[in-house]
């Protein structure tokens, strides 16, 4: 059975009136709070600003029980149509009193009592300025303008809608979903690529499939060289640092899940190295470094790695291997590099290495203990005269 042609279309017309339906509903609720709150705001604001301005006239009414000021002053407030009623009320003896609460109960109301201090020293209270706020014409209002901003927006959603599917006819389709699907697919490294169908070859579709593969060749291209210099000495092509340092506790975490296995791990260090850039320049200490790293490579099993720590400084795992059998490989790799003619320019240069064994424990909660214990091993080397093994 086919399907059905234009279903992206389809569906994009139902979510775009799902989402006009559902932004009618949210955007009338929002709005209509918003322009609540902000007219409300702006009542409140406005009759905090009047209070203010003739708050020095109602303390003087109150303070001289003038009954005629009084009455200007909620004149006065009455002009603002979103106010209700005023009362203005003493607290003195007499019993001041202006103004009436609301006669209308129809309206929807709210009160805010401000406090009038005395004229003469300002900070006793002689009575207060009850405001009734005429909440129906702000609900009025926020309506209205609530209902203009949710119009305006389901306008321009609308236009947005009928400008997206009419679009789409042209520009979305089967070929697009089925390259963003392969896309999708594929990751740096796979070795897969997109293929494009004949009849799209010579189109903008055949055009985005080459950018694509484009594109993942040279992410698995970046991936490679990144992942090379993350992980890669540059000078002598061993394991950096950090790698090596990462080699060592996947070993230690192997030791412990098979404890009856036995792994070794070497430090090692060329001795008067720094003698060497001191008479022949550092090139020629490159060199030496160089063909020592070429000469551990060569020397190790696959299992095995080498890493440059630093400096002169390298380290050498050995997985599966007894102190015994570590220290017969360190030999031979001290007895090659003490033998060896190191070619640098029209001369051979000549070096020789300290190196300390230790054993990684599964006891041990990190692999660091046991290249410590190397690392001892190796100083006692130094201090023994170098050009020698020792096992910690």
């Amino acid at each position: 059975m086919m399907r059905p042609r234009h279903t992206i279309q389809h569906r994009l017309v139902l979510y775009v009136s799902l989402c006009l339906l559902a932004l009618s509903v949210l955007s009338s609720g929002v709005s209509y709070r918003l322009s609540f709150d902000r007219e409300l705001d702006n009542a409140i604001a406005l009759e905090r600003q009047l209070v203010k301005t003739i708050q020095a006239q109602a303390e003087v009414a109150v303070y001289a029980s003038n009954t005629a000021i009084a009455e200007g002053v909620i004149e006065g407030l009455l002009a603002n149509p979103g106010i209700l009623a005023v009362q203005i009320v003493g607290k003195s003896s007499r019993h001041f009193q202006v103004g009436a609460t609301p006669e209308n109960t129809s309206y929807v109301t709210s009160v805010t009592e401000y406090p009038l201090f005395s004229p003469v020293d300002g900070t006793e209270r002689i009575g207060s300025i009850s405001i009734f706020r005429n909440e129906t014409m702000i609900r009025t209002d926020a309506t209205s303008n609530a209902q203009h901003q949710t119009v305006l927006l389901l306008l321009h959603v609308l236009v947005t809608a009928l400008l997206i599917i009419l679009f789409s006819r042209h520009l979305v389709g089967k070929p697009v979903a089925q390259l963003a699907e392969t896309l999708a697919t594929i990751k740096p490294g796979s070795g897969k690529r997109v293929h494009v169908p004949a009849r799209h070859a010579n189109t903008e579709i055949g055009s985005l499939g080459e950018s694509a593969n484009a594109l993942i060749q040279a992410a698995e291209e970046a991936l490679a060289e990144v992942e090379a210099l993350a992980t890669t000495d540059a000078l002598t092509g061993l394991l950096n640092r950090r790698a090596f340092m990462a080699k060592l506790a996947d070993e230690q975490a192997r030791l412990q899940r098979h404890e009856l296995r036995r792994t070794c791990v070497l430090m090692l260090d060329l001795d008067h190295f720094k003698d060497i850039n001191d008479r022949h320049g550092h090139a020629a200490g490159d060199a030496v470094l160089q063909y020592f790293g070429h000469l551990l490579s060569h020397e190790l099993r696959k299992i095995d790695s080498a890493g440059r720590i630093g400096g002169e400084e390298f380290a050498i795992l050995l997985p599966d291997t007894h102190p015994q059998s570590a220290f017969t490989f360190a030999e031979r790799l001290r007895s090659l590099l003490e033998s060896a003619a190191i070619p640098y320019g029209d001369k051979n240069l000549g070096i020789t290495v300290s190196i300390g064994i230790g054993r990684l424990d599964p006891s041990e909660p990190e692999a660091g203990l046991a290249l410590r214990r190397a690392d001892h091993a190796l100083y006692r080397a130094k201090h023994e005269g170098r050009n020698r093994v020792l096992i910690d």
